[in-house]
């Protein structure tokens, strides 16, 4: 049997697991997100993230406070709280520089910014390719193109082959996806001479994505989640969610984390990385920081597990619904029928 046809492995080091990437490097399965986090808070919670234990940082230069996040890890190095090989961070490439000559650019800005030679994993932030004229990468510095409609005729194989070539410069150590439905996937996996490592996605309680999770493990793709505990803010939703609340708020998870001593957030992130998942989660506050790496010391009950798995409705909470015509839309299914495309505006999502 290929190394391909075998699920990632997991492992258990001192502070937390890994998994065992189709790259051959591990990756520790809980990661602090920086998506959303505001500028002048970033850096703070990095930095309580890596002392409270966390070695995996998500960052995008999307989300405008790479800077931070590379300063906080520098700090931490400095102060001798954690060396850069027990770090792994990962970056991922923004819509508007899918042409192969900007991958490079995109990737050369995210390492100044993060002040590193190399990132552990970079990821395609979404399939879509935004508009680019070519004459230049769009990247923090520059200004990111994120208008929402497709005069970039790029294909995300083509971008692929760019990113391969980034590992072989040593650049970066593994590649992978985010936001890529299952077709697509299977698309890159079969032309990859680099494998794909990771997929990232929207899964959380509301989102189990048990089938995408299946696929990822029959071809050794780690599955990471962002968004695991479900996002508290709805705007970006088509609708509220079938149950009217948020997995957070949710009556079953609260009454499991009631039984166990926990809070919800411990219970869904639990839930997540005993199915096998990797999970990005965020906070900008220290004690929820904290609490949200406190998840191996105890073990979800089978009932409360069953449970859990009952939960799955299949809400997606982020389309960005307003790239919803272009070709490579990959959630074209998941939009309510007669749903009318909104107007176009330059609001960049970010995760």
């Amino acid at each position: 049997m290929s190394a391909r046809a075998l699920a990632p492995e997991l492992t258990r080091t001192a502070l937390a697991p890994t998994v065992t990437l189709a790259s051959g490097y591990e990756m520790p399965v809980v990661a602090l997100g920086t998506w959303k986090a505001p500028a002048g808070q970033t850096g703070a919670a990095v930095e309580a993230a890596i002392k409270a234990g966390y070695r995996n940082i998500d960052a995008a230069n999307d989300y405008n406070n790479e800077p931070e996040v590379g300063a906080a890890i520098k700090k931490c190095i400095a102060e001798g709280v954690v060396t850069r090989d027990e770090l792994f961070v990962q970056c991922k490439l923004w819509n508007a520089n899918h042409r192969p000559e900007h991958v490079v650019v995109d990737l050369a800005q995210s390492l100044e910014d993060l002040q590193l030679e190399y990132v552990d994993s970079y990821v395609i932030h979404w399939p879509q390719a935004c508009p680019a004229s070519g004459l230049q990468a769009s990247t923090r510095v520059d200004g990111a193109d994120a208008r929402h409609y497709s005069e970039n005729p790029i294909h995300y194989t083509e971008t692929w082959r760019a990113m391969e070539a980034l590992v072989a410069a040593g650049k970066c150590r593994s590649i992978g996806l985010s936001n890529f439905n299952k077709a697509q996937l299977e698309e890159v996996v079969a032309m990859a001479k680099v494998p794909v490592s990771i997929l990232q996605n929207e899964c959380h309680p509301y989102l189990q994505q048990k089938d995408l999770v299946d696929v990822c493990r029959t071809h050794g793709v780690a599955f990471q989640a962002f968004s695991p505990l479900g996002s508290g803010d709805t705007n970006l939703a088509v609708g509220p969610s079938p149950t009217g609340t948020t997995p957070l708020k949710d009556p079953v998870v609260n009454a499991i984390a009631d039984r166990a001593g926990k809070d919800a957030g411990q219970v869904i992130l639990k839930h997540a990385i005993a199915r096998g998942i990797a999970v990005v989660t965020k906070s900008v506050t220290k004690a929820r920081v904290e609490s949200n790496f406190e998840l191996f010391d105890w073990d979800l009950s089978p009932e409360d597990t069953k449970l859990m798995d009952g939960l799955n409705c299949g809400w997606r909470h982020l389309h960005w619904r307003e790239t919803s015509h272009h070709p490579d839309y990959p959630f074209r299914d998941e939009l309510p029928f007669g749903y009318e495309l909104e107007k176009v505006s330059n609001f960049a999502p970010g995760q």
